[in-house]
């Protein structure tokens, strides 16, 4: 009975750092009202002038995030290293159900795609279907470093086969990651996979004037 006790004691022990770490690592898509007038789908993401508001790295990957929306539109921008193709997949801990922007690049040809996970597969969103406000990927050989940026709507109601049918504020969400810097098909398999959690912030609300304060605004 006290070994039984022992382990049971020891496997909390155990998991709960595991479970504390999983609430830390929640990560956060930052309102910013000027998101418009900040990020320039370009394929090159500026740091230095903070495009966007907010990023973080998926050692896993090895993709870099940036991001942040406007209470409308979620902006991301995504790089890493060498060629090939690299996706984001919005609402699902896997595949299936999950709304997936992928893009890829070679020598020949280049894009960014919408494509919606099925089981351990995906299907693309046909035409005007598709929800992509602004695009773009590029290659650095300088750097050996692969940018792609796009735009996409916070909500997609008519979007079929998706878990959620939007990002809403202050909800908790799951992300995957996945990443083949050997291959520019999309068909191929991930060579690297993850999966984050992460929370859309609120927009921000105006503080409420007292009534001195207001009376002195009105003189």
């Amino acid at each position: 009975m006290k070994k039984i006790m022992a382990a049971f004691i020891l496997t909390l022990l155990v998991s709960f750092p595991v479970y504390a770490q999983q609430r830390i690592d929640t990560i956060v898509v930052p309102f910013d009202s000027l998101m418009d007038y900040r990020v320039s789908v370009d394929g090159y993401i500026d740091i230095e002038e903070e495009e966007y508001p907010a990023s973080f790295q998926d050692p896993v990957t090895g993709i870099t995030v940036h991001w942040g929306h406007d209470d409308s539109l979620i902006y991301v921008g995504m790089e890493a290293r060498g060629k090939g193709w690299l996706a984001i997949g919005f609402g699902s801990p896997v595949m299936n159900g999950s709304n997936m922007i992928i893009g890829y690049y070679s020598d020949e040809s280049a894009a960014v795609v919408n494509h919606v996970g099925v089981g351990k597969m995906h299907r693309s969103v046909k035409g005007n279907d598709s929800l992509i406000q602004d695009w773009e990927i590029d290659y650095d050989d300088e750097t050996n470093t692969l940018v792609m940026e796009f735009i996409y709507p916070l909500h997609w109601p008519g979007l079929n086969g998706t878990t959620v049918d939007g990002l809403f504020p202050e909800k908790t969400y799951d992300l995957i990651l996945a990443r083949n810097s050997r291959s520019n098909s999309i068909a191929a398999k991930h060579a690297q996979r993850s999966r984050r959690v992460f929370i859309i912030a609120p927009k921000p609300i105006p503080p409420q004037q007292t009534e001195s304060e207001q009376g002195k605004k009105d003189k």
